[in-house]
């Protein structure tokens, strides 16, 4: 061996040991980064479009749906019930519940990694308002997501690491919590949050430094620590435009004459600097909390073919009362639909749209109605005609899915899963569940994942079955 190859052999050697005495141990044996798979489901709303549809998914559909059984299920370890949709890339899950992250291996279950976002002490007795209901966007080897005390949190896909830690709101005083599901484009983290003064925030996604802030009622003056306007759900972009939008809750105070903007409204800011394009407002005045509280949808609408093809450009969004389908560069509105009585507990309540195949999915409920009701209902598209509608056995609070010819659902009484065939509505297949369910669907390279958990009537004492993800898969196998 040459002098020089000798000295550089060792030199590598001498600082190879150096590194492995100052890295942590679990970096040094870390996995790789999750495998992408060819169906993955790797945020809240799939895709940054909050479709809820799953366009590659080609292993489950109407011919075997019927044969979906459970592969595997994982409980909670505190018990916690859960709230979020997982995100699955290829063969790596993540979901949040109570105090933790978890990363687990999408084929059996098995834990990779538990996160603890640091909410020991305060959250038990406060469970609905801090207890973790953000899902998480995977991003580059990265999760972004929020939780009950207002901080968004980034961590290490594969490790486990916590790489920032940005809290949007710290005053005590604002009750400040966070259910909103991050949305991650272009460098940036688009978050809101539900307090006596809600915001809209963008966050720089490498260092979690706030870029631009919008207050939405900002007709109450900022003196009086009020207004509201909360953010429950996701953002949705449209990156051709570069715009994000919003659906945000009613307000909490009033100004002393006219609408209090931007409460009950859908909003559209430029992603780069938070300057407010438009809005739409549905409810000015509302003292009846009938919240934007399903998720906007960005697509585009095909017209029937009486009208020679036109297209509109929509971003949908859906209130307590009715469904709102709007030009999504202009904010004009297209069309609306009512499927309920309003109040407080109705309407696509908690996300429970979705958008595929030229149509506009919605579970709705009606509680307050006599008797009450919950449907669940195909729309058109470009008119919002209705194209199929068919009842419910029970109301529901929860994300749906959709996945080549499959409509994905969960009920909250009786608690359960089901599939429903997007072309009729007809019920292909149906799962009992031990507990409410809240979390949302995720359907990705050949499993559907749901959930269980029962927010309202949780106190912090265990109960005789488990909160838990399930995997389901055709056969089980």
């Amino acid at each position: 061996m040459r002098r020089r190859d000798f000295v550089d052999r060792g030199t590598r050697l001498v600082t190879a040991a150096l590194l492995a005495r100052l890295a942590p141990a679990r970096l040094l044996f870390a996995a790789p980064s999750p495998t992408p798979g060819a169906a993955d489901w790797p945020r809240y709303g799939h895709d940054i479009h909050n479709t809820r549809f799953n366009a590659a998914e080609r292993t489950i559909g109407r011919e075997n749906v019927g044969r979906l059984a459970v592969k595997w299920q994982f409980a909670t370890e505190d018990g916690w019930p859960i709230q979020t949709t997982p995100a699955v890339v290829g063969d790596t899950l993540f979901f949040g519940a109570g105090r933790y992250y978890y990363s687990l291996e999408s084929a059996t279950g098995r834990v990779n990694w538990k996160y603890d976002a640091g909410l020991a002490g305060e959250w038990i007795p406060t469970l609905v308002m801090r207890g973790i209901r953000s899902s998480a966007d995977y991003r580059d080897g990265r999760i972004y997501f929020g939780d009950g005390f207002c901080a968004v949190h980034c961590v290490d896909a594969v490790t486990g690491r916590r790489i920032w830690r940005t809290r949007v709101q710290d005053d005590p005083d604002l009750f400040a919590t966070m259910m909103y599901s991050p949305v991650v484009h272009n460098g940036k983290v688009y978050v809101g949050f539900s307090s006596s003064m809600a915001e809209i925030a963008c966050l720089d996604a490498e260092t979690g430094a706030v870029r631009w802030r919008f207050r939405v009622v900002k007709d109450v003056p900022e003196k009086y620590r009020s207004g509201g306007g909360p953010l429950w759900t996701s953002g949705a972009i449209d990156e051709a435009q570069g715009v994000v939008f919003n659906g945000t809750g009613n307000a909490k105070a009033y100004a002393p004459a006219g609408p209090t903007l931007y409460a009950n409204s859908v909003v559209a800011h430029d992603a780069d600097t938070g300057e407010l394009l438009w809005a739409y407002q549905a409810h000015p005045q509302d003292v009846n909390d009938l919240d934007f509280c399903a998720h906007p949808m960005v697509f585009d609408a095909v017209a029937p073919a009486r009208s020679r093809g036109d297209v509109r450009r929509c971003v949908a969004a859906g209130n307590k009362a009715n469904l709102v389908c709007l030009n999504r560069h202009t904010g004009e509105l297209f069309w609306k639909v009512a499927l309920n009585e309003p109040s407080a507990g109705a309407g696509p309540h908690i996300n429970s749209t979705a958008v595929a195949y030229n149509s506009v999915f919605i579970q709705n409920a009606s509680p307050t109605s006599r008797p009450s009701f919950a449907t669940t209902a195909s729309l058109h598209a470009y008119t919002g005609d209705i194209q199929w509608l068919v009842p419910n056995p029970g109301q529901q609070s929860s994300p749906i899915g959709v996945a080549n010819g499959v409509l994905y659902q969960g009920l909250l009484n009786p608690a359960k899963i089901e599939a429903l065939d997007t072309s009729t509505g007809a019920r292909l297949w149906e799962f009992d569940l031990p507990s409410q369910f809240r979390g949302g669907v995720a359907i990705a390279n050949g499993a559907v994942y749901t959930s269980n958990g029962e927010p309202l009537s949780w106190n912090g004492e265990r109960h005789p079955y488990e909160h838990a993800v399930y995997c389901f898969t055709v056969d089980g196998k």
